[in-house]
């Protein structure tokens, strides 16, 4: 595996990680969370939670 394989990799199990997390709340929840800028930026990053 080279190590750009491993870097999408490693992106894809952070994606899956912050979906989980984010799903798992409720909608309330969920847009307190996108207020803190940093998690959004994290959020956006990751393209979870901000369709």
């Amino acid at each position: 595996m080279t190590e750009l394989e491993k870097a999408k990799a490693f992106n894809q199990e952070i994606q899956a990680a912050l979906l989980t997390v984010y799903q798992a709340l409720n909608q309330g929840q969920q847009q307190k969370l996108l207020k803190d800028e940093k998690v959004k930026l994290l959020f956006e990053r990751y393209g979870v939670g901000t369709a």
